[in-house]
């Protein structure tokens, strides 16, 4: 799933946008470009070609508060419209973590559409829709900076099994229970294939449940998964699939000028029997505002590696993706992030070359 971090609105004409939201009722809109390139060819796991290709994104999406627009207390109603086109720059590396979170087929899609009711202020909600389960499970705040897809979730789950994410989200229900201010449980089941949009037995459900703690330097959380559609690998075929997954984020330094740095960490595991992308662990450093002068910048480097095996008795290859990448807002409306990534044995494939790949995103507040 795409972050979007806070940019700022333009404004309608007359203050018309700032009266809707006083009235409950909220747009946004986005819209993301990005020109991606791999800078080696890839003849093994790839087309064997190098090639700049130029992908896009749209979000456009409604909130409705049904309190302030004078009905019940606590609703939330929330559709969101995607967006996307452009060339599959993945073909051009071949690695299977996505050295884009962007990269989709072209599409123009509902890809949310639910109603939320909190109830005990806040203590309890319900959501139901179709729901992106990235929006809410497996998140890294500080990971999400980062433009390889592995930081936005483990590809251990989105790799594995068909879940609800971007680039199409599933029907799904979601329940969360917030003790206090800085804890929660939450659990959710989802259609178990996105792609039909329908309950059907055969394709199982995926259901997650995920606990989180937080303090004024950190969060941490802690999830589970299990998919009840058969799997088949290798010669077996198993009557569910699951996984286990971690998040740490952690300010590391507060600076004087307002900046801080800061650390995530993110850890999945599924059983090696049964999926070729058996461990993920990914990390690394996002610092922000480090020159009074740029203060909303954001400056980071990463490491995600997922461990693949082609048959359950194959020997391990890991799949390794290094980034570094500069947020630069240049104007309320406007930020500019290019990413230069590194990528070991793309595609799980030990005889396939190290590309290096670039990235150059541009996004756009509407």
């Amino acid at each position: 799933m795409v972050t979007k971090m806070d940019l700022g609105l333009q404004e309608l004409g007359g203050g018309q946008r700032e009266s809707m939201d006083n009235h409950g009722v909220t747009l946004e809109a986005f819209y993301t470009g990005e020109f991606a390139k791999n800078f080696k060819a890839n003849p093994v796991t790839a087309n064997g070609l190098k090639k700049t290709v130029y992908q896009s994104n749209t979000d456009l999406t409604l909130t409705i508060d049904t309190q302030k627009v004078g009905m019940w207390q606590g609703g939330t109603l929330f559709i969101y419209g995607l967006g996307n086109t452009g060339g599959n720059p993945s073909d051009y590396t071949g690695d299977l973590q996505g050295y884009s979170n962007i990269e989709a087929p072209n599409q123009w899609i509902v890809h949310e559409a639910w109603y939320q009711q909190e109830f005990g202020d806040g203590l309890f909600s319900i959501l139901a829709g179709l729901h992106d389960m990235n929006s809410e499970f497996y998140v890294s705040d500080y990971g999400s900076l980062f433009l390889n897809g592995s930081f936005g979730i483990g590809p251990e789950l989105s790799g594995n099994v068909p879940a609800s994410l971007f680039p199409k989200a599933a029907l799904g229900v979601r329940l969360k229970v917030s003790p206090s201010d800085n804890s929660y449980i939450q659990a959710a089941m989802y259609d178990g294939d996105p792609a039909t949009r329908s309950f059907k037995s055969a394709e199982g459900r995926l259901w997650v449940a995920e606990t989180g703690v937080s303090s004024d330097s950190g969060t941490y959380k802690l999830g589970y998964w299990q998919h009840t559609a058969n799997k088949t690998f290798g010669a077996r075929t198993f009557s569910n699939d699951y996984g286990l997954y971690g998040v740490i984020d952690q300010t590391l330094l507060n600076l004087d000028n307002g900046g801080m740095i800061a650390g995530f960490l993110q850890y999945g595991y599924t059983p090696k029997s049964r999926n070729e992308i058996y461990t993920y662990i990914g990390g690394g450093l996002h610092m922000h505002g480090l020159l009074a002068s740029r203060a909303e910048d954001d400056l980071g480097m990463a490491v995600a590696r997922a461990d693949f095996h082609a048959a359950p008795n194959a020997g391990k290859v890991s799949e390794t993706a290094v980034e570094l990448t500069y947020r630069l807002v240049a104007m309320p409306w406007l930020a500019i992030q290019p990413s230069l990534q590194w990528i070991q044995n793309p595609g799980g494939d030990s005889a396939a070359p190290a590309v290096t790949a670039g990235l150059l995103r541009f996004e756009i507040t509407l």
